[in-house]
C-alpha cells in the first residue's frame, strides 16, 4: 500500500499536485529542487510505501499528530523511489545549501563522509563509493530506490482505494466531494497497528 496524507483544505476528488513553490518552507525548498534534477519535477508529491507514520498523518507515540489531514491509500503508484533513511541523512546538508550547486557539493561531501567513517552506518554506500567514486552511481543504487517512499508530479486522489478519516464529519465531507462511499473509513488512532 502507498500512503499520502493531505491537509483537508487541499483535498479534491481529482488530480492534485504538490504545493506551490512559494508556499514551501524556505529551509527545504532547495532539497526538493535538488531532488527535481534527478526525478524531473519539483516540488514533488510524496507517498510512503507501507509506512503510514512517515506521511505525517500519524506518528508513533503522538496522538492526533495532524488532526486536519486525511490519509489516502493506493494499491500501487509508479513513482520515483527515494530511500527514507538516506534521504533523512541528506536533509540537513541539503537544507543548509544556498544554491543548487552548493546542494550538489553538500551531497557529495556527505557521501564521502559516510564512506570515510571507519564504522559506517550504511556499509553498502561506503563500499559502492570506494569502488566507483561516482556520486550518480551511489545515488542510483542507494538513494533512488523504491523502498520506503516515492515521489510523483501529481496524484489522482479519486483513485485511492482507502480514504482514512479521523471523524465522522471528515468522512461525510469526503463523501459529499464525490469519493466512493465504501472506500472511506474512520480509524481510531490509538488502535492502529499498521
Amino acid at each position: 500500500m502507498f500512503y499520502h496524507a493531505r491537509e483537508l483544505k487541499y483535498v479534491a476528488c481529482d488530480k492534485v499536485g504538490p504545493p506551490p513553490i512559494e508556499t514551501l518552507d524556505s529551509g527545504f525548498a532547495i532539497t526538493y529542487e535538488w531532488l527535481g534534477q534527478y526525478c524531473g519535477y519539483w516540488p514533488q508529491v510524496w507517498l510512503s510505501r507501507s509506512h503510514s507514520e512517515i506521511t505525517g498523518f500519524r506518528m508513533p507515540g503522538k496522538r492526533n499528530r495532524a488532526p486536519d489531514t486525511v490519509l489516502f491509500g493506493f494499491d500501487y503508484i509508479k513513482g520515483f523511489g527515494v530511500d527514507y533513511d538516506i534521504w533523512c541523512s541528506l536533509l540537513t546538508p541539503l537544507a543548509n545549501a544556498k544554491s543548487l550547486a552548493e546542494a550538489n557539493d553538500a551531497v557529495r561531501r556527505e557521501i564521502e563522509d559516510m564512506a570515510a567513517d571507519p564504522e559506517p552506518a550504511d556499509a553498502a554506500i561506503s563500499k559502492t563509493w570506494r569502488q566507483c567514486r561516482d556520486i550518480d552511481i551511489v545515488l542510483q543504487r542507494h538513494l533512488f530506490v523504491e523502498r520506503d517512499q516515492v515521489v510523483v508530479p501529481s496524484l489522482n486522489l479519486k483513485a485511492a482505494k482507502h480514504i482514512i478519516c479521523r471523524t465522522e464529519k471528515q468522512r461525510k465531507a469526503r463523501r459529499k466531494m464525490g469519493f466512493i462511499e465504501d472506500r472511506i473509513e474512520i480509524r481510531n488512532l490509538n488502535t492502529w497497528s499498521w
